[in-house]
């Protein structure tokens, strides 16, 4: 599907190609899908930024990723986003785990989409990038970046702010402590804390976080800031001031762009 030339950035864009639906795997009958935007110009191949939603690892759609998909091919990067299994039917690791078939998929059909199978990041927003973090610092992958964007980084306390939660509570029926149970089953909190998981030798990470975020408080930023500063991992953060989570919030545009810049830095 072409999307037609625009404006990004208040550049004229190349024109991207988006394919929609393509099945990445199946399991117990049930098809996992993901969407695909390729650059429409340059000769390639392409690095691929691999987007996770957010939604409490129990809501959400790859869909949250639709318009950002474009803006990345526009600026030369593929990127993905994918559906992946969701609690409490299916908990911890079943999403890794459909991490990284997503990634496998992805470079079995590199040629076809003209994709640079050593060039692989994984991004993430809320829920989603807390998964990215754990999929990355596992690396089965062998991904070369983790974008981190307002992830829960320690499950073992995290909760959200008193407004988030009630707004939680009103919308879903959860609680933010019921979202941690229904992923996690029988799971050791520790196993499935990126904080926990920081080894030396780790991929570089990029963090996005708002200073006033209600879902998920600064404390759990400067944690996993501390953690990789400790093993020496490369890593950058972007503060946005004010209120905001995941893809919204005073900044939100600024994501696509600087997460380019730092993986363009990190071939250099």
């Amino acid at each position: 599907m072409r999307l037609g030339i625009y404006l990004l950035f208040g550049v004229l864009a190349a024109e991207p190609v988006l394919h929609v639906e393509m099945p990445y795997q199946t399991i117990a009958g049930t098809q996992l899908k993901l969407d695909l935007a390729v650059p429409g110009t340059g000769k390639g191949p392409y690095p691929v930024v691999v987007c996770l939603h957010g939604g409490g690892w129990s809501m959400g759609s790859k869909g949250s990723f639709r318009k950002y998909l474009p803006q990345f091919a526009a600026l030369g990067y593929a990127a993905a986003a994918i559906q992946y299994r969701l609690a409490p039917e299916n908990q911890f690791p079943a999403p890794i785990e459909d991490t990284h078939s997503a990634i496998a998929f992805l470079r079995a059909n590199a040629k076809r989409w003209n994709l640079d199978p050593d060039r692989v990041t994984i991004l993430g927003a809320s829920a989603g990038a807390h998964l990215a973090l754990l999929a990355g610092f596992d690396n089965r992958s062998k991904v070369n970046a983790i974008i981190d964007i307002s992830a829960p980084t320690d499950l073992r306390d995290w909760r959200m702010g008193p407004a988030a939660e009630q707004t939680l509570i009103k919308t879903t029926s959860k609680t933010s402590a019921l979202l941690v149970s229904e992923l996690l089953g029988p799971t050791d909190p520790v196993t499935a804390s990126p904080v926990a998981q920081v080894r030396p030798g780790g991929v570089p990470v990029l963090i996005f976080q708002w200073k006033q975020d209600q879902a998920v408080a600064a404390q759990q930023v400067e944690r996993l800031v501390a953690a990789l500063s400790e093993v020496r991992v490369k890593h950058e953060i972007v503060w946005f001031e004010g209120r905001g989570h995941a893809l919204s919030g005073p900044g939100v545009e600024q994501i696509v762009p600087k997460t380019v810049e730092f993986l363009n830095r990190l071939r250099q």
